[in-house]
């Protein structure tokens, strides 16, 4: 809006010099703002300008030269005084234009050199140029004085457009606009002045506007900034509310600023004794220059009233964001400091960082730390925050000629726990395939990684340390911190393809060791009896590995798609050559056999008559079968007893006689087409539905180990050298269905005669999601002939929508949360879908096989959380609800031999689902919740319920956190000024009591 009145004027301002008398305007009435008017009548003007003739249109094409164009019905020029008057009659305004600047009057235009003055009056219009918003008339008769001596102008019954995003209306009784030069910009500066009468301010572009703010006094800066005081808020017209002032910071663009803090009128006014007060986002806002910005921030929680867990605190924020276009980097860099009342603090940094050094080399960094992981969980009321793992990932990219080099680290910690987990460095080099030859390509691959795992918090032997406390003479234990595992794996790839023939050499070397205490049982290699039980204080392992394989092209492709390969693989399925603490890190070796194979893939369809309102069924068939054979040949003794295994029962060695069979079935239906239709016809793709798919996860035979098994006496079961199985179904007469299963075949392990044939059910997951246009009815609608309505577009939402942004909680499900920083608000509560209705629901269950023998532990989620927790209750208690909101089980860190501790980890199942619904085309809800089965209760709730009222936005948030946590808001915002809004909060920080009974 800047210059938006000068700009108009100066237009005006370069008429020839003429003499007249200025009639008498029509006069203001004094009184209130004013009122909303009706603009079905006519309060606009649309000027129509006479088409030029020849002579004139020859005059406006020559060039270097502004026109100035003026049309009356009477003009009045007197040379002597340099005055000219334009005026109106017969119901024909009056206008002059220059280039893209106009005025438009119905009651005339006049202009005195003598004074410098430039008038109108009666129903105006001001285009301003530049692409700025007309000024008009409010409705009223008003007028315009322009004063070029004094670079000021008095103006009545304006309409102001102001744009901030959306644009705004201020409808002003009388005001005063000065205009002077900025030294600093080289532009003019411009403050308006609303006098005593008052005014009116609203963004509702309606002919009676929905709300509307009345105030006495309003300036506007030179810097853009609106500020009126005092002002009352009218819905329709009745008055709801009073401001002392109220301010708006126009400038387009970035600009620096207050923050809009985040609070509620109960955080000013206590409803309740034991309410806690909760201010956020205090602070202000530097853009410093065209490539970065600053924001600083204050959030405070009262320690009135504190109890256990929740003392209160003060946390002090800041965030760089910085972005050099030229220089192909941006980033930006967040840190946090809360200090608690009882003491403790925390230090948050996060630092995310994204950089292309050329068209091929890119470097992206996204970095997260805490050194309280403990007052990172508490403290929050975010239920993805309260979960989400503290994670750092870093990443270059780059090619280097025919090879592309990614180079990586990431960085895991846990809200409430001290173990870490470092992945540094991951290197992976990969290439094209490099012509050696007409008749050779080759294409190597390189990758290397190394993992730690520190300050370990797995249960077992060495968990805790022990020792004497002088005071009391008793034993004090604490929970071990310096228990660490590491691995690192370097593999080497080198396919050839010599003549069309693939011959692929792969090589592995892999190392682990476990610094931390671990209980074996010792079996002798030939019996397999115990021979004793032994504490190593650490475990490693090293594995060596070397695998050729050479596979021949298809045959028969288009009809069975057979392939033959020839390999040399392990007679073991574990390591070539292996070193451990059971060899003092002597390497032994195992052998290696030939091993040749076939196998098939053909699809077999079958077509069938259809019924009611399918015109044919297809069935189609794709079965994998594949047959392999390898001699028989000895393992070791040594190199069993380098990983534990024994002599007993062993069948590793034994031939492979091994036949494999998977299946996958699918049942298709051409839907009839409708004798109504008259559009044009259906294509095969929207015409058939997919009745069933069946996918069954291939299972081997091996007749060698059915044959062994038999002359023990055992069942022919133990042929099957599959050790898990497994399916999935889906149909789309259910869209968004799907279903899968699997299941563990043998207790003990496949390569022992001892193992026993025993399917137990280990995993079944399902999802489902349906919605206004993705449902049964749809398809049987589909099916018998009804049209099924489209989806709702963008164009025809339901209620106002809000475009989600990158950091809303349903993004941060998916990802991990930035730990500092980010000084946007309003992430709390998520704002509901405004389209249709929909439901997901997603169903889990795990339940391993519960392991056999002496050395097992009970992986007990309360014993667990009670050894990383210590005596803090609120840990405790925070630990055992994570379970509820994410039964999943750390998995714990496994030696490389056989004998070690083994973990008896407890079922999990749970239920997530997430809906949301209209309740009416202006009402929006959604639902988001965890279940979990095995303890019969909720985890996890964020409700949201929002009602759109066309200006204005409420919403209605509940949520509560796995830490305990839980949150209320009712905040109703104004859509043009998201900052101009009324808050209720009510916070509350668990107490902490026990989910498990």
């Amino acid at each position: 809006m800047k210059g938006w009145f000068v700009a108009a004027l100066l237009a005006v301002a370069g008429l020839s010099p003429a003499a007249a008398q200025i009639p008498r305007l029509p006069g203001i009435r004094p009184g209130a703002p004013t009122a909303p008017r009706d603009t079905t009548k006519k309060d606009s003007l649309a000027f129509r300008w006479a088409p030029p003739d020849s002579v004139m249109q020859a005059l406006l094409n020559l060039k270097g030269y502004s026109a100035t164009r003026y049309q009356g019905d009477t003009a009045f020029f007197n040379a002597q005084t340099k005055a000219i008057d334009l005026l109106s009659a017969h119901k024909k305004d009056v206008g002059v234009q220059r280039d893209s600047q106009a005025v438009v009057s119905d009651s005339g235009i006049y202009y005195t050199e003598a004074n410098r003055r430039v008038t109108t009056g009666g129903k105006y219009s001001i285009t301003p140029g530049g692409g700025q918003a007309d000024i008009t008339s409010n409705g009223r008769s008003g007028r315009v004085d322009y004063n070029f001596a004094q670079r000021s102008a008095l103006i009545t019954n304006a309409r102001l457009p102001v744009n901030n995003g959306e644009t705004w209306y201020m409808d002003v009784a009388l005001a005063r606009v000065i205009m002077s030069p900025d030294s600093a910009s080289g532009k003019n500066k411009v403050t308006a002045y609303v006098g005593g009468r008052g005014g009116s301010m609203t963004s509702c572009d309606d002919s009676i506007p929905d709300y509307h703010f009345e105030f006495r006094e309003a300036k506007r800066t030179g810097d853009n900034t609106i500020i009126a005081r005092p002002a009352i808020l009218y819905i329709k017209d009745i008055p709801v509310a009073w401001f002392p002032f109220i301010f708006s910071d126009t400038r387009p663009g970035r600009h620096s600023g207050i923050l809009p803090p985040q609070f509620g009128i109960g955080d000013i006014v206590r409803n309740s004794p034991a309410y806690r007060r909760n201010v956020d986002h205090v602070g202000y806002y530097w853009a410093l220059n065209d490539y970065m910005d600053v924001s600083t921030w204050v959030d405070w929680r009262s320690s009135a009233g504190a109890i256990a867990g929740d003392p209160g605190w003060l946390r002090y924020n800041a965030d760089w964001d910085y972005k050099w276009l030229d220089r192909f980097l941006g980033g930006r860099i967040g840190a946090a400091y809360t200090s608690q009342r009882d003491g403790q603090t925390n230090l948050a940094l996060s630092w995310s960082h994204q950089q292309d050094f050329s068209h091929d080399s890119h470097l992206n960094t996204s970095a997260n730390y805490v050194t309280s992981t403990t007052l990172q969980r508490q403290n929050t009321f975010n239920p993805y925050a309260a979960l989400a793992t503290i994670s750092s990932q870093a990443t270059y990219q780059s090619k280097i000629g025919p090879a592309s080099l990614s180079v990586g680290a990431t960085q895991k910690q846990y809200p409430g726990r001290q173990q870490l987990d470092r992945t540094f460095p991951t290197v992976s080099l990969t290439s094209t395939a490099i012509g050696l030859g007409k008749w050779l390509t080759w294409t190597p691959n390189l990758s290397f990684s190394r993992s730690d795992v520190l300050h370990m918090d797995q249960p077992g032997i060495g968990a805790y340390t022990y020792s004497a406390n002088p005071s009391t003479g008793l034993r004090d234990s604490a929970l071990a911190k310096n228990r660490s595992s590491a691995q690192s794996a370097l593999s080497f790839d080198t396919p050839l393809q010599i003549f069309g023939y693939n011959l692929r050499n792969s090589f592995k070397i892999t190392q682990q060791r476990n610094d931390f205490p671990q209980q074996f049982q010792i079996y002798d290699v030939k019996t397999g009896d115990v021979n004793e039980t032994r504490v190593f204080a650490a475990t490693y392992y090293t594995y060596v590995d070397w695998t050729p394989d050479f596979t021949l092209p298809p045959l028969a492709r288009n009809r069975f798609n057979l392939t033959p390969t020839v390999s040399l693989q392990n007679v073991d399925p574990g390591p070539f050559w292996v070193a451990s603490e059971r060899t003092n890190g002597r390497y032994v070796s195992q052998s290696k056999r030939i091993s040749t194979g076939l196998s098939a893939s053909p699809t077999m369809f079958g077509l069938f008559p259809g019924f009611g309102p399918f015109s044919r069924i297809r069935h189609s068939i794709t079965p994998l079968i594949s047959y392999s054979w390898a001699p028989a040949t000895d393992v070791s003794d040594a190199y069993l007893a380098a990983l534990g295994r024994t002599r007993a029962g062993y069948v590793g060695n034994l031939a492979q006689n091994v036949v494999t069979f998977g299946l996958t079935q699918n049942f298709e239906a051409k839907v009839r087409p409708r004798t109504d239709d008259t559009t044009a016809a259906q294509t095969d793709q929207s015409s058939t539905i997919q009745l069933l798919s069946l996918n069954m996860t291939p299972v081997g035979y091996d007749f060698e180990r059915a044959r062994d098994a038999k002359s023990k006496g055992h069942s022919a079961l133990a042929g099957i050298s599959t050790d898990s199985w497994g399916y999935s179904i889906s149909s789309g007469l259910l869209p968004g269905f799907d279903f899968s299963s699997n299941y563990s075949l043998f207790q003990g392990s496949t390569l022992s005669d001892s193992a026993k044939f025993k399917p137990y059910l280990t995993s079944v997951s399902a999802s489902y999601s349906l919605g206004s246009t993705q449902n049964p009815l749809t398809v049987f609608s589909r099916i018998f002939g009804k049209a099924v309505p489209l989806a709702r577009t963008s164009a025809t939402p339901i209620t106002d929508g809000v475009r989600p942004r990158s950091d809303d909680p349903q993004a941060a499900a998916l990802a991990a949360q930035p730990v500092a920083g980010s000084s946007r608000s309003g992430d709390r509560f998520i704002i509901p879908p405004v389209q249709g209705w929909k439901v997901a629901l997603s169903f889990s269950r795990s339940s391993p096989r519960p392991p056999t023998g002496s050395n097992v532990i009970a992986y007990d989620p309360a014993v667990r959380c009670k050894e990383i927790a210590g005596e803090n209750t609120f840990l405790l208690n925070a630990c055992l609800e994570k379970q509820l909101a994410q039964p999943t089980i750390d998995t714990p860190v496994q030696t490389g031999t056989a004998g070690g501790q083994l973990y008896s980890i407890p079922p999990t199942t749970s239920l997530n689902a997430n809906t949301s619904f209209n309740l009416t085309p202006k009402w929006a809800a959604s639902w988001q919740t965890t279940y979990d089965f095995e303890h019969h209760q909720f985890a996890s709730h964020i409700v949201s319920l929002q009602r759109d009222l066309h200006d204005w936005r409420a919403i209605f948030g509940f949520t509560q956190s796995p830490n305990g946590n839980f949150a209320f808001n009712f905040t109703i915002a104004l859509k043009a000024d998201q900052d101009l809004k009324f808050d209720y909060n009510r916070a509350t920080v668990r107490s902490g009591t026990n989910p498990f009974p």
